[in-house]
Parts: structure tokens; sequence; C-alpha cells
């Protein structure tokens, strides 16, 4: 009887733990994604450009549509509709200038 017992415990474990460690597991490979491959799995059509469409589609479970659309917008900074690797690649920010120091002569 304590085998079984036991056994039927360690597996109750099994199945909670696994789940939890898998799941942990797809997070962290999103995470690392390179920007060039998550560009590729973003472009679903694979033309090199990631349309609006597309793009509120990858973002659907992040952002609600207004926010996705905004996003879109600021990233497009040639609004052609749609955005390049080197406009989904950057912040959408403009690099901030260094103020130079005065001599204190």
């Amino acid at each position: 009887m304590k085998t079984t017992q036991r056994l039927l415990i360690a597996t109750l474990a099994v199945a909670i733990v696994l789940p939890a460690v898998v799941f942990a597991a797809k997070g962290d490979k999103k995470k690392n994604a390179t920007p060039a491959a998550t560009f590729a799995s973003v472009d679903k059509d694979g033309d090199g450009f990631i349309t609006e469409a597309e793009f509120l589609a990858a973002e659907k479970d992040k952002l609600t549509v207004e926010a996705a659309k905004a996003r879109f917008a600021e990233m497009d900074k040639n609004h052609d509709g749609k955005l390049t690797k080197d406009e989904f690649v950057g912040t959408g920010e403009e690099p901030k200038k260094k103020k130079k120091k005065k001599d204190a002569n």
C-alpha cells in the first residue's frame, strides 16, 4: 500500500511541475529571440516587410488594437504602411545627443 501511495504522489508531483517547466521554457525562447528571427516570425508572407495587419496579429496578446496601431505608426518612419527590418529593429526613438561639458577655465 505504501508503494502505491508513493507512486501516486510522485505522479501527481510530475503532473504539477512539468507544465510549469514547459511554460517557462517557452517564455525564455521568445525573450531570447534575435531581432531578425522576431522580424521573420512576424513577416508571415515573407515579403521582407511587416504590414500593419501582420503587426496587429503579432501584438494582439500584448497590446490593444489602438495601442498596436499607434506603435506601428510610430515605428513606420517613412509612413509607407509597412515596416522594414531597420524600422522594426529600431526603438522608434531618435538617439539623444550628449551635452558637451563646459571647461571651467
